[in-house]
């Protein structure tokens, strides 16, 4: 096309492609970021996709690329030579859906052992190939708690990332809860006042980690604003925080979430291709980051003022604002602030009680693993 001769590269690296969240995520970018983002005409959209499955990522990637749409596709493998260079060599922004996924019966943790080793080794890949000075990674493999802390832990120890602030480029997507909130509390909301169908889904605020009952819908903070029964509350806080076992259980353990997770993830990433493109100057988003730098202190002063208020976990899903050059600036530490008091008082300690496990087994991974 013409004007491909003068507009300006964006890549996007997906890592984990050929599976079931990132085809359905591969699919979403291809057909729907040129609706989401406008008129690109002055830039032009690449999918680098990877996995280690050639067969499967080569029939996929044929596939793709035969959509109507104006974004390009190239596919890159492991049984290649150079396949994940090729995939991160100036690249603007890694997704990574890979890993394994949950099967019944098997807790997020559970799935460390494996999933662990997968982020490790595409680390040291990223470490060798990609521009750590401003690429943006958004981990979406489980268990995130722990799985954000092992790629930050890594970089941070990597002579690649010195002189950098890696750990404000690492986000865990964290969104799909935020998705599942909006939706079940919508639900409640229609039973109620049937005339509600037809409103805005409500917005509403999650934090913490992103497994179990360190997930945190505050629900006190929805917009609009919902009164809810307390045993609503605790219906809703539930399935929020075990909704991926709901989707297991009703794929009779043959997946997990594929569809709402590589939506949820889409938004995010469209989030950011607006401030890489330049037609935002900042973002903000609930992410699950590093509160702490490679020398361990506070990140900045929000980070500062936030871990006390949390029992100085390191890492933690927060509001936070981002901006291109700087990663994450602004955290949102406020809002553990004007949580209700059934938040604070009965939430965040279960929260915190759960989440300093994972990240201690992340942190461990992160910091052994680079010799």
């Amino acid at each position: 096309m013409p004007h491909s001769l003068t507009a300006s590269l964006t890549k996007v690296s997906i890592l984990g492609a050929a599976g079931g969240i990132g085809q359905s995520l591969s699919l979403l970018l291809k057909t729907q970021l040129n609706m989401y983002l406008g008129d690109l005409q002055n830039t032009h959209i690449h999918l680098a996709l990877y996995d280690v499955n050639q067969n499967v990522l080569e029939g996929f990637a044929a596939d793709l690329s035969h959509v109507d749409t104006p974004i390009s596709v190239s596919y890159h493998s492991s049984s290649t030579p150079n396949g994940i260079r090729d995939c991160l060599v100036n690249t603007d922004l890694i997704l990574i859906p890979a890993g394994v996924p949950r099967k019944p019966g098997m807790t997020r943790e559970d799935l460390l052992s494996i999933n662990a080793g997968i982020i490790s080794q595409l680390t040291e890949s990223i470490e060798a190939h990609a521009d750590l000075s401003r690429v943006f990674v958004l981990i979406i493999s489980n268990p995130v708690n722990s799985l954000v802390p092992v790629m930050v832990e890594k970089l941070n120890r990597s002579a690649a990332s010195e002189g950098l602030q890696i750990e404000r480029r690492v986000f865990g997507i964290t969104t799909l809860d935020t998705v599942r909130a909006s939706t079940f509390l919508r639900e409640v909301m229609v039973k109620h006042d049937p005339t509600t169908i037809s409103d805005p889904l409500p917005q509403v605020p999650v934090i913490g980690g992103h497994s179990g009952e360190t997930i945190m819908p505050l629900f006190s903070l929805a917009q609009p604003f919902w009164q809810l029964s307390a045993d609503e509350r605790k219906y809703l806080v539930h399935r929020v925080q075990f909704g991926g076992d709901e989707i297991v259980k009703a794929k009779k353990g043959l997946g997990s979430a594929t569809l709402s997770m590589a939506h949820a993830a889409f938004k995010e990433t469209v989030k950011f291709l607006t401030l890489i493109i330049g037609k935002s100057r900042t973002i903000q988003g609930t992410f699950y980051i590093s509160l702490l730098n490679r020398e361990k202190a506070p990140v900045n002063e929000s980070a500062r003022k936030l871990l006390p208020l949390i029992a100085n976990q390191p890492y933690f899903s927060v509001p936070v604002t981002i901006e291109p050059a700087n990663g994450y600036t602004d955290i949102y530490y406020k809002i553990v602030e004007v949580m209700d008091k059934y938040e604070r008082n009965t939430m965040l300690p279960q929260c915190l009680s759960k989440i300093g496990s994972s990240i201690e087994a992340g942190v461990s991974i992160g910091s052994a693993d680079k010799s």
